[in-house]
């Protein structure tokens, strides 16, 4: 889990949300209500050919931004600001993670709500992680 635990403290630092209180690695808790969650999906390893063969990987890391019922604009901030703190990462070393990239994959989108009607809304991004 160092990817999304190396995210996670990037938007932590960058004062977005706070690990173990509103920001969750994998599954989101119940509350508060106002929480991000990062989540891994299914990677790839690239190969590189040159004078040798070297492996790159890209991850697919989803975030996923609630606030409380009939709030929207919370949810579409704090997922905004999710955006613009991954998004910016380029040639960063977090957490002994090296990061090449971190890429917006689909811009924000709507996820619908959860089982107390708290809006959801989520944005892809994909990771280039040098091993």
């Amino acid at each position: 889990m160092a990817l999304l635990d190396s995210l996670g403290q990037k938007l932590q630092t960058a004062g977005v949300a706070t690990l173990g209180t509103n920001l969750w690695l994998s599954q989101i808790q119940d509350s508060p209500d106002a929480s991000v969650v990062l989540m891994e999906e299914k990677g790839n390893v690239d190969h590189v050919f040159g004078t040798s063969v070297a492996g790159m990987y890209r991850h697919s890391v989803i975030a996923v931004a609630r606030s409380a019922r009939n709030d929207y604009p919370s949810a579409r901030t704090l997922i905004g600001n999710v955006q613009g703190v991954l998004g910016a990462i380029r040639s960063e070393t977090i957490d002994g993670v090296k990061f090449m990239s971190v890429l917006d994959a689909t811009g924000i989108y709507p996820a619908g709500a959860d089982g107390r009607e708290r809006p959801l809304l989520a944005c892809e991004f994909t990771c280039w992680v040098i091993p």
